[in-house]
Formats: structure tokens, sequence, C-alpha cells
């Protein structure tokens, strides 16, 4: 039993448009890629923001418990004791701590992919490929009616 050409090149282009679309397409092996790497970035921001939250929490046990880290910070915000007379320097501006929030990641909105050249090629290869093999098999036949 004999299976027509065009049956073997719909099935042959069925097998590229599927591996194009595996790959290529909307949900493939590069939309994977980029979740993968944007789930590191977000593993990153949460490791970084653990380690800030651990050092806000130092310093909140230490703001407890130390009487003089307590008296400087509130010098550091302007509260002063009663009777402490204060020196303000023109120009000079004490520095600040200040604890970075993390970054904020945010998410490029998805592209929809354009799927349509992969669904030309699946539709358009079958025709291409029996127009070829056609074009081979006529310029075979006339090259032998001419010998």
């Amino acid at each position: 039993m004999r299976v027509p050409r065009i049956v073997v090149y719909v099935a042959l282009s069925f097998v590229v448009t599927s591996l194009l679309f595996f790959f290529l397409g909307s949900g493939g092996l590069l939309d994977y890629d980029n979740l993968l790497a944007y789930r590191a970035s977000l593993q990153e921001n949460i490791a970084d923001l653990e380690g800030t939250n651990d050092d806000l929490l130092k310093e909140v046990q230490a703001l407890g418990s130390d009487p003089e880290r307590l008296t400087l910070q509130a010098r550091e915000l302007g509260y002063f004791r009663e009777g402490e007379k204060v020196v303000r320097i023109e120009g000079y501006r004490p520095g600040k701590s200040y604890y970075t929030v993390g970054k904020i990641l945010w998410r490029k909105p998805k592209q929809p992919r354009m799927g349509w050249p992969f669904k030309a090629l699946g539709l358009g290869l079958p025709i291409l490929l029996s127009f070829v093999s056609f074009s081979v098999r006529r310029r075979k036949n006339r090259e032998a009616g001419n010998r």
C-alpha cells in the first residue's frame, strides 16, 4: 500500500510547525527561559529584602535595649532633651541612614507572539513540497522522453 505524497508532505509540515511552536511559539521554550530569568530576579530581590528585614530587626532590638543608641537616634530625628543646647552649623546636613526598600521588579507585559508565520509555513509547506515534487517528476519524465 503506497501512501500519497501529499499525506507525507502534510505530516512533515505538521511536524515542522509543531517544532517551531514548541521552541519559538507562545508558551514555548523561549518564553519558559524568560520566566526562569524573571523568577531568579524575584528570588534575588526576596533575599535582599530578607537581609534588610534582618538589619531592621537588629536595629529595633538595639533601640529597645541600649538607651545611648535610642538617644542618638532621637537626635538624628531632631529631638533633644530639655535644657540641652543645640548648635547648628549653616550648610551642614548630617548624613541620614536610609534603608532601601528593595527593587521594584516590573514584569514586562506579555507581547502577543506572531504565530501567523508558523501557521502559514504549516499550510504552505505541503503545497510547496508538492509543487517541487511535481516539477522534479515532470523534468525527469521530459528528460527520459528526450532520450
